[in-house]
Formats: C-alpha cells, sequence, structure tokens
C-alpha cells in the first residue's frame, strides 16, 4: 500500500501510546497490562478526541446483546480501570471528562502516526487477526458496525479478562518447554456484579488448585496465599516474586441465568508473557466438570506428558446438575472461612449437595473435614463430631478409594480420635501419594511429625507446607515454632518479621516474637512484644493488668496475672457455652498453675479433646513429665516413646 494511503496504527497521547493492530498499551515504550475492553473503550474515545461519546454509543458497539456482562457496570469499570491507569481523575479529568447522564469525551491532545512495519505481511507464527482472516481495526474510527464485526469475528465477547487475551487466544506459545516449576492459580473475579456469586469465583479457584496439585509437579501455590491477591492490582511479575512461581493462571467468570462463561490465561511471570489462553462457555449444572476440563487443558500446558492416571483422573465424569453444583461450590467457600458458623453453613450444602446425588463423594469428603475442623478448633465435642465425621469417610472412600480429602479425613481421625499412630501416618502418606501437592496434608503431616517427637522431619514438612503456601499465617507460624523448637533463633527470626509486614495486627507473632527475645535474655524487648499482642487483642482490661504487675515484678510474672484474669472470664463463659477443656490447659500452663492443669487435662480425656496427642513432646508440658498422672496420660495416647 503506498505510504499516503496507510493508515495510523499508533495513537499517543503524553507519554502513553495505543498499537491498534497489535492491541498494546506503552507508557514511556513500556508496554504495559491493559485488560482489553477497556483498551476498547479508550480506543473509541481517542480516535475522536473532543467529541461526546454516548454510553448508547458505547452499549451498541462493543456490547452485544446477548452479552453476559451488566453494560452499566462492565462500562463504569472499564472507565474506572483506564482512570486508574492513566492516573486520571473524574473531578479534575486531563484525559477522559465524565458528561453526567450523557457519556464520555477524551480531552487530550492525540498524536497519529503510522508504525514502520504496518506494511509487513503477518507471521503465521503469530497468528494475528488478519493472518486468520479476521478483520482487524487499524486506526480507522472505530464505527459501531466496523467494532461488532471485530467482535463477532473474533468469536468472543471480551469479559475483562487481563492482559491481551484476544490475540492471545490465537497467538500460542509452549509452555512445556520453559520450564514451568512452580505456578499459582489467582483468584478468579467475578464479573457478575453480585456479592452472593462470590462463591462461585472462589470455588472454582479452589477446585482449579486441587486438581492441579494432584499433579505433584509443578508446585501449585495454595489457596490461603493466593487469596491475598483477590481484587488485587499489583503487577503480575510483582505477585509472582512474592509467591515464588514461574508462572500464575488468571482468569474470569460470569454468569446469566443459568449460563457461565470462563476465560482463563496461563502467564509466564518472568516476562509477562502470555503462553496459552482459552474462554469457555457452559451452564451452570456443569460446573464441576468444567473446572477439570480446565485444570485439564493447564495441566497439558505445563507438563510434556499427562501419565494414564491424570488423563483418566481429567477425564473423570462429573455429575451435570445446577443445584448439586451451586451446594458444594457454597459448601467450599464457607469451609474456607473456618469459623463456626460457616463451618457449619459449609456442612449445610454439603449435605445438600449429597441429598442431591448421594453417589457424590467429594461432598463426603467435606462434610468430614468440616466435623473435624469443628472439633479441632474446640467448637465442638468429640461424641458429637467424630461419628458424624467418621460415617461421612467411609461414604467418601466406598465411593471414590482416591480421593486425597477423604483419606487425610481418615488420618485425623485415627490419629486424634482412635490414637492409632502407625495407621494415621498410613493415611497422610497415601493421602500425599494421592494428591503430591495438597497444602493442608503436608501441614497436617507436618503436625503429626511434631506429636510424634520427630522434629527435623517435622520441621522440613512444614517447610514443605509453607512452600506451597507462603503467604499463609498459619503455615509461618509452624515453620517458625519448628525452628524455635531446635533453638534456631537465627532462623526464626526473620521469618517472624517477614510475616509482621504482612499481618501486623496478628498478635500470635508478637507473643511468639517475645518468647524468642524473652529465651534470649532480651526481657524488655520481650514484655514489649507480649504488651503489643495483647493491645491487639483490645482488651484495656488485660493490657491494664498487665502493666500494673509488670511494674512491680517482671515479665514471667505479668504473663501469668494475665493468665489468671482469662481464666476467671472463661469459667464465667462456661455457664452459657461451650469452652473446650483446651483453653484452660493453656492458661493454668501459663499461669504456673500444676495442679489445674492436670485437672483439667483429665477433664479433655473425658471428652477425648483433639489437641491430647500434641501434649507428648510440646515444651510446654514438660514440667508435668514427672508425675505420675502425666505418665499414665501418656500411656493412655500410646504415643511413640512413652513406654
Amino acid at each position: 500500500m503506498p505510504e499516503t494511503d496507510r493508515q495510523p496504527d499508533i495513537v499517543g497521547f503524553d507519554a502513553y501510546e495505543l498499537r491498534l493492530s497489535t492491541r498494546e498499551f506503552l507508557k514511556h515504550g513500556v508496554r504495559i497490562k491493559f485488560p482489553p475492553q477497556a483498551f476498547l473503550v479508550l480506543q473509541m474515545l481517542v480516535e475522536r478526541p473532543g467529541q461526546l461519546i454516548s454510553r448508547e454509543e458505547f452499549h451498541r458497539a462493543l456490547w452485544l446483546a446477548d452479552t453476559f456482562v451488566d453494560f452499566d457496570q462492565g462500562l463504569n469499570s472499564a472507565i474506572k480501570k483506564i482512570r486508574g491507569v492513566l492516573n486520571d481523575s473524574a473531578e479534575t479529568p486531563r484525559y477522559i471528562e465524565t458528561l453526567p447522564r450523557l457519556g464520555y469525551r477524551f480531552v487530550g491532545e492525540v498524536n497519529r502516526h503510522i508504525s514502520a512495519n504496518v506494511s509487513e505481511p503477518p507471521d503465521r507464527n503469530d497468528a494475528s487477526d488478519e493472518a486468520l482472516g479476521n478483520p482487524v481495526p487499524i486506526g480507522v474510527p472505530a464505527s459501531e458496525q466496523g467494532f461488532r464485526l471485530w467482535i463477532v469475528s473474533s468469536a468472543f465477547v471480551i469479559l475483562g479478562l487481563t492482559g491481551w487475551a484476544i490475540f492471545v487466544l490465537s497467538h500460542r506459545v509452549s509452555a512445556t518447554s520453559l520450564a514451568i516449576h512452580s505456578i499459582a492459580v489467582l483468584p478468579l473475579e467475578n464479573l457478575s456484579g453480585n456479592p452472593e456469586q462470590e462463591y462461585l469465583a472462589d470455588g472454582m479457584t479452589d477446585e482449579l488448585i486441587t486438581h492441579l496439585a494432584k499433579l505433584g509437579s509443578p508446585k501449585v501455590i495454595s489457596r490461603t496465599s493466593v487469596m491475598q491477591y483477590k481484587r488485587a492490582r499489583q503487577p503480575l511479575p510483582e505477585i509472582a516474586r512474592a509467591l515464588k512461581v514461574d508462572a500464575v493462571v488468571e482468569g474470569s467468570i460470569a454468569l446469566s441465568g443459568n449460563k457461565v462463561r470462563v476465560t482463563v490465561q496461563l502467564i509466564r511471570a518472568s516476562d509477562d508473557q502470555h503462553l496459552w489462553a482459552e474462554e469457555y462457555d457452559s451452564e451452570l449444572g456443569n460446573m464441576l466438570a468444567l473446572q477439570r476440563q480446565i485444570a485439564g487443558s493447564i495441566a497439558q500446558e505445563v507438563r510434556a506428558k499427562l501419565g494414564p492416571e491424570e488423563q483418566a483422573y481429567f477425564a473423570y465424569k462429573v455429575p451435570r446438575d445446577p443445584v448439586l453444583n451451586e451446594a458444594y461450590l457454597r459448601g467450599l467457600y464457607f469451609w474456607e472461612k473456618r469459623t463456626e458458623p460457616d463451618l457449619h453453613h459449609a456442612i449445610e450444602n454439603f449435605n445438600a449437595a449429597v441429598a442431591r446425588d448421594p453417589s457424590f463423594a467429594p461432598a463426603y469428603a467435606g462434610v468430614a473435614n468440616s466435623y473435624n475442623l469443628l472439633w479441632y478448633l474446640g467448637f465442638m465435642k468429640a461424641d458429637e463430631a467424630v461419628p458424624q465425621a467418621r460415617t461421612a469417610i467411609e461414604k467418601a472412600l466406598a465411593l471414590d478409594p482416591l480421593s486425597a480429602e477423604a483419606h487425610l479425613a481418615r488420618a485425623y481421625l485415627l490419629l486424634h480420635g482412635d490414637w492409632d499412630w502407625t495407621a494415621g501416618e498410613a493415611e497422610l502418606r497415601h493421602s500425599l501419594e494421592l494428591s503430591p501437592g495438597y497444602s493442608l496434608a503436608h501441614q497436617w503431616n507436618a503436625y503429626f511429625l511434631r506429636a510424634a517427637g520427630r522434629p527435623e522431619e517435622a520441621l522440613a514438612e512444614s517447610e514443605v507446607a509453607h512452600e506451597l503456601d507462603p503467604l499463609s499465617l498459619l503455615k509461618t507460624l509452624t515453620v517458625a515454632a519448628a525452628l524455635l523448637r531446635r533453638g534456631d533463633n537465627a532462623a526464626a527470626l526473620p521469618i517472624i518479621r517477614r510475616a509482621m509486614e504482612l499481618y501486623p495486627l496478628n498478635s500470635a507473632l508478637h507473643y511468639q516474637l517475645s518468647g524468642l527475645f524473652q529465651r534470649q535474655g532480651r526481657t524488655t524487648e520481650a514484655a514489649a512484644e507480649w504488651r503489643t499482642g495483647l493491645q491487639l487483642e483490645g482488651d484495656l482490661q488485660v493490657v491494664a493488668r498487665f502493666d500494673s504487675t509488670l511494674h512491680g515484678a517482671d515479665l514471667t510474672a505479668a504473663k501469668r496475672a494475665v493468665a489468671r484474669m482469662l481464666v476467671e472470664r472463661r469459667l464465667e463463659q462456661t455457664k452459657h457455652q461451650y469452652i473446650s477443656p483446651r483453653v484452660f490447659v493453656e492458661l493454668y500452663l501459663q499461669a504456673d498453675d500444676k495442679e489445674n492443669s492436670l485437672r483439667w487435662l483429665a477433664k479433655a480425656f473425658d471428652e477425648h479433646s483433639s489437641f491430647l496427642v500434641e501434649i507428648v513432646h510440646d515444651p510446654s508440658y514438660d514440667h508435668l513429665h514427672p508425675d505420675p498422672r502425666f505418665q499414665e496420660m501418656l500411656r493412655r495416647l500410646h504415643a511413640p516413646g512413652s513406654n
């Protein structure tokens, strides 16, 4: 084409450039991630600077009649994202002006020019839209017809998939040759605008992680850590560095009636290179099957070859039932919250799933693990939780003997309920064989090894769990505690400090740091950290008791005074609610009250409390070991090394 006939394909203003043929956005020559729908909105604006573009015009050009996304919310979200990238303000606009109830206008100065390589033929390996025979809007004013034709020709409506999804869907880079050893599935974005549908996005994120974790390689980061980035806007390389992964999966989910659209993409972290992307349309009743399908597609991208068992796993047919699917995903959503009310909600939803389909094994595993957590966290007695968990476990394993979640639930009952250490360890190992990347199984295995008096193995397993879930507070505390038990204060200190940066309002970290300082003889710093922990819990009366005792004595005496005060409060609470014996055991240990510690331990044995396996090798109980009553307790536990 003669130079004079070529249309400008680069539109610039200030430090920014829009490259229309490749749909790239640059600042000072550096490519910036820009959501595709927002890019198209901005393109319409800059191609007609100074002109009003009405909301109706945006609607006709960019949102088809059968779109899944609410138009008003979608346009408002796109404008907000554009302003965020441009550091623009609705009140004092430099670029995008809002005309209330009418539309928007671009008020910046625009420059147009032609890139040097526009006339070059498209590379077939790049599989650009033009090479594929799809019309590409290069530099011409965005007429409604042109934009609608381009969207239809591209075969999908853009839903806010971050990065360059339209281009990448047809531009596929081999991921298997790029040494992806670790991956994080970031929380899928809920595009419905309805907070009540968060369970759908979070549930799908959970299930993708669960399915991929069964591969063992690559390493898959656990849910707790990735959920830190829900609605986050950090650059992907920054997130990847924090999670220590080679690649990330991100995407979105939109629900309209019983129709669901999911978009996902795989991105290499080092250079923000999009390796693979896909879009899936399905019905709500097919969500669980869709999750396996998507996980299987990702697995094929990051693994050169899947074995027969892995192929069979991802090809497993899940029931198509909207009621079952919704109930199960809601159960997962509530289970992850870990509070007493939420765990009961989880059980209700899991039971609703099995009522719908009594052959659905994952829901039984969900019931079992929910009851186990209620028992472990002290919200429910053993005689209430254990029978329910045991029944659900047997049903789950009868239906699916390869359920890692059900085997983990059985391992927990064997150890904490039956005190069968050998069988419990075997079940833990089996769960990890079935799902090598199962972070929770590694965490509970670390607890088992610690309780069994195998500290070095416990530390190693804690570190594996932490690698799979690097931003988890609980897993961070577990690693630090293992190092402190070994006396490695130098290694524990930076871990605690780093966790404090992530969780500045968590009191447990300050108590842990206080203990470290106290063992080092740094009593002033130890007292300050303990006091900070009390302040974060927000009880001014407890802080006052600590201060008054510390003023006339030492830190140990102040901690004992606080413990006695809290015992009085908890005893009063038992008149109205259930309080686990563990609470009183730990408070009396802190108060250095041996007799009451043993008395409440006896109550814990009467209730068959879940924490009892921990007393064998926990240093907090060392001063009780010479007492015959404590020795008898250890014999009842059949604990390794307890004779």
